[in-house]
């Protein structure tokens, strides 16, 4: 087995991935309190999901070829039939220097476009 295989890589959350998170928030936050809540614990699982996963499995997702994200890696999080509560995440592997830059999340339905402020 390669040594780059056993290393552990680093996740590092850009401002874009932020963001992003940001955007998602503020529709959860006009459906109220109780479903802001809800999103607030999501967030959590889903950051938590990213790390543990890409930092382990950094060449897990499929490479994106064409539009926007080309030249990225996707993972989808989530497997609800409520495409809202599903979401492609983006994310660049930098393997000499062993981290992961995760860069967008977009609910599965939206226009696969990056976000800028």
């Amino acid at each position: 087995m390669k040594e780059e295989a056993k290393q552990t890589y680093q996740v590092v959350f850009t401002d874009e991935f932020d963001l992003c998170l940001d955007i998602i928030q503020e529709f959860y936050a006009d459906q109220g309190d109780e479903t802001l809540a809800w999103w607030y614990l999501k967030e959590e699982e889903i950051i938590d999901y990213i790390e543990s996963l890409l930092s382990t499995n950094p060449f897990i997702g499929r490479s994106v070829d064409k539009g926007k994200f080309k030249g990225l890696r996707r993972i989808t999080y989530g497997k609800s039939k409520h495409l809202m509560l599903n979401y492609l995440i983006y994310y660049a592997v930098h393997q000499n220097d062993f981290f992961i830059e995760v860069i967008n999340i977009l609910p599965s339905r939206t226009k696969r476009k990056r976000v800028t402020k």
